[in-house]
């Protein structure tokens, strides 16, 4: 044959009887035609898309990504190689990646339904359940019975505390698929809340029997299996299940984050810490804030609402929502664009520190612009702009924001840990490290190094809330933070309701649907031994904070 597109008859008919074949649901034959003729220098795309299905079928994933690519670069508008190449750099963790080729596949062809389903997936991974959601719905808009899709809203259904539609999805997605993994997952995690443990635990080991689950469903499965052996009282099980389910998602996000990569996050915040323990805190003084948002934009107050993740922020965030003069944004990167810009190395750190009000109030326009696009209008609200490793970004803040009201949520060390591990996080390189106990701890006590030099260097006032205050004396402490905030007091215990329809976009989703509850407060003791290798680590920080040493 001769190399490049089919051009000789003898390569015409190659590619007709490849098609013919995929066609006939003879794959077998279009794989081995496929293979041949790629092999021989005919480079048609649809011998890419072929070969590129059967690496993907024996889990070559990267080599089926590289295949896809292929084809598409003739073939930019096929829907099918998009779709394809989106499942499988979802599949490999790259939903951000995987989400770019969805959303070109669903504008080329708004009805194929499983390029909806597949963004919806891609979307749930990266922490959108809203939009997760309205891609599952699109979908079924075009296939009332996509199986995929209906077991998709039943899992978002469970996680967001509505067991009633979470079965009604799930029971209608195993009528059309007897064995799909996520409707049985929506099930289990419905057994689960609805205070049957028990049935959690068989509907989970009954998944984790099927021979040929997904590595993302089967980390899934196995927290959920943790979840009901640890309602069960049965620690040292629920504690296997977990570090079982972090080893799964290990396996899938170690080339993007493992060697090397696993040094990312830590490897910022060591950079700060060095970088602003030598630095002159003459030159990180505040000063006032002259510049206002535009008149529709203008908030009468504006709140970062920090800490470090499962310390109590998101409840807090959700509890101060449901007052009528309050706008809670939920884990957006608001800051995420200058922090690349001026916060990656001592050089941007440097222009930072000497940056002249011309390029702060640009950089402060940029901000309030993206406020515009993610908020209801501001005026007259306080705004509490939530994200709790914006820790990190304290010197953004301060410089950006000097009027800025900075909120810093504590809990106890000992059960932030444990609930890093045993909860499913949007991945990063930062998140990676809450898969083992020792990488948990270990970016825990940088952090609170890295808060304790802030708080020294940058004269920023931070107002501490504890997680543990919060659940005890639920009214006496929402007055007070009112108070401090300039609101009126209104009653906000009826918060969880009005959750459940924001799409909480963090794992304490399904914690904050239940109401105010304090069963998480001192679960570190339970598991005692297993937490023993990183005790040491972190007792200190517990005694530091008034927390009980044993």
């Amino acid at each position: 044959m001769t190399a490049g597109p089919a051009t000789s008859d003898r390569d015409i008919q190659t590619l007709r009887d490849a098609m013919a074949a995929s066609q006939a649901g003879d794959f077998e034959r279009a794989f081995a035609l496929a293979e041949a003729a790629l092999a021989d220098g005919l480079t048609h795309p649809l011998f890419f898309k072929l070969r590129g299905l059967k690496h993907e079928r024996e889990g070559a994933l990267e080599a089926a990504v590289a295949d896809f690519r292929a084809a598409l670069a003739d073939a930019p508008n096929d829907v099918a190689a998009l779709n394809a190449l989106g499942l499988c750099l979802a599949r490999l963790g790259r939903a951000g990646e995987a989400l770019a080729a969805l959303d070109v596949a669903t504008a080329l062809e708004p009805g194929f339904a499983p390029a909806h389903v597949n963004r919806g997936w891609a979307l749930e991974t990266l922490g959108d359940p809203l939009r997760a959601r309205d891609a599952y719905r699109c979908a079924l808009d075009t296939d009332p019975d996509h199986a995929r899709a209906l077991a998709g809203l039943a899992l978002i259904a469970a996680r967001a505390g509505d067991p009633d539609e979470a079965r009604a999805r799930a029971d209608r997605a195993l009528a059309l698929d007897s064995a799909n993994p996520v409707a049985r997952l929506a099930l289990a995690l419905t057994d689960l809340e609805a205070g049957d443990p028990a049935a959690a635990e068989g509907r989970a080991r009954a998944l984790l029997d099927s021979s040929d689950l997904p590595p993302h469903e089967r980390g899934a499965a196995l927290t959920v299996l943790g979840d009901a052996l640890d309602a069960q009282d049965r620690a040292a099980g629920a504690f296997a299940a977990y570090a079982e389910a972090n080893r799964t998602y290990r396996e899938v996000y170690e080339p993007r984050f493992g060697t090397g990569g696993t040094q990312a996050g830590l490897g910022l915040v060591q950079r700060l810490t060095a970088y602003f323990d030598a630095a002159p805190a003459a030159n990180w003084r505040r000063g006032p804030d002259p510049s206002r948002p535009a008149q529709d934009l203008a908030p009468r107050g504006h709140v970062f609402l920090l800490g470090f993740p499962r310390s109590g922020a998101t409840l807090l965030g959700q509890v101060l929502a449901a007052h009528p003069d309050v706008v809670t944004l939920d884990e957006r990167e608001t800051l995420a664009e200058p922090a690349r810009a001026l916060m990656g190395d001592a050089g941007g750190l440097d222009r930072l520190a000497a940056m002249g009000e011309t390029d702060l109030a640009s950089w402060r326009g940029r901000y309030w612009r993206a406020i515009r696009d993610l908020t209801p209008p501001l005026e007259g609200k306080v705004l509490i702009d939530k994200l709790p490793m914006n820790t990190l970004g304290l010197p953004l803040i301060v410089k950006l924001f000097p009027d800025a009201r900075v909120i810093f949520t504590r809990r106890d060390p000992r059960d932030v840990i444990l609930s890093c591990f045993r909860r499913q996080f949007t991945l990063d390189a930062t998140t990676y490290e809450f898969l083992t106990l020792e990488g948990a701890a270990r970016f825990y006590d940088a952090v609170m190094r890295l808060a304790d030099i802030y708080g020294e260097t940058l004269e920023v006032d931070l107002d501490h809330r504890r997680h543990e205050d919060l659940v005890a004396d639920f009214e006496a402490e929402t007055r007070a933070l009112c108070a401090r905030l300039g609101l009126e007091w209104a009653p906000l215990a009826a918060f969880a309701e009005a959750a459940k329809s924001r799409g909480i976009a963090t794992p304490s989703a399904i914690q904050v649907a239940r109401g105010l509850y304090g069963e998480g407060v001192g679960r570190w003791r339970r598991y005692r031994e297993q937490l023993g290798p990183v005790l040491p680590a972190l007792t200190p920080w517990a005694r530091r904070f008034g927390y009980a040493p044993d």
